[in-house]
């Protein structure tokens, strides 16, 4: 089998780390020259940040919704109620313990909100936490003109994203940065290529992270990057790992 070319040639993922230094570089050299490019600074690293950490679907970005769980929210920081039972990390289990009526922030959206038309709720990232509180407390506040749309993202006038507004912000920082224009979904292809390698071949979990209808969307998708070269490699890796617990 020949595998096609992954969509990680010429852009791989390591770059991608560009973004969370240059796009805060932008921010500190705007902050005091003028607080709205300041704000929409640091809203581009969160953005970009967000697509690296989190690969959503470019409509679950645009729509996503601030506010409380009960109101309609897709975006809040509440306790998590010991009925539901959602995997959770290690440092929120750590914080529970500490204080069992802990607020941390979760993300959830309803059948209607995801292609798959599954409920999906999880705990953001540790890693997106403290941009994502330095933007709704600090910055954000300063893009909202008249009505507030309670959309995690606003452009310079205040209002939700546009599809085509979401797009265009996504290539242009890519291009500005990478030279390369790169659109929002091909940011999930990118994660899952990069998935794959780093975690042998882990369809399920990554199924779970693209919020895939079942695993085997994952693999049609996906396999095709991989040849039986890459089962070679698997293969030799897991033999050494076994020979290093029997040695052990």
């Amino acid at each position: 089998m020949s595998r096609r070319v992954s969509p990680l040639a010429g852009f791989q993922v390591t770059i991608i780390g560009r973004f969370w230094v240059t796009t805060e570089g932008d921010a500190q050299h705007n902050h005091n020259s003028n607080p709205k490019k300041m704000a929409l600074a640091v809203q581009d690293q969160l953005i970009m940040k967000w697509l690296t950490v989190l690969p959503w679907r470019e409509t679950n970005h645009i729509n996503c919704r601030l506010g409380k769980r009960e109101d309609g929210a897709n975006l809040f920081k509440e306790e998590i109620q010991a009925s539901e039972a959602m995997g959770k990390p290690k440092w929120v289990e750590d914080a529970e313990r500490a204080n069992p009526h802990e607020k941390i922030w979760q993300f959830f959206f309803r059948p209607g909100e995801t292609k798959n038309g599954n409920p999906v709720h999880g705990v953001v990232p540790i890693q997106l936490v403290p941009l994502l509180e330095e933007h709704l407390e600090r910055f954000r506040p300063v893009l909202i003109n008249g009505v507030d749309p309670q959309t995690l993202y606003v452009n310079g006038d205040g209002r939700c994203f546009s599809r085509t507004m979401f797009r265009t912000v996504v290539r242009n920082l890519t291009f500005r940065y990478t030279e390369r224009a790169v659109n929002p979904h091909l940011f999930r292809d990118i994660f899952a290529v990069q998935w794959l390698r780093e975690n042998r071949m882990d369809y399920l979990t990554l199924s779970k992270i693209l919020w895939h209808r079942d695993v085997k969307t994952t693999i049609r998708m996906y396999a095709q990057y991989f040849d039986e070269a890459d089962g070679a490699v698997g293969a030799a890796e897991w033999l050494e790992q076994r020979s290093a617990k029997c040695s052990g």
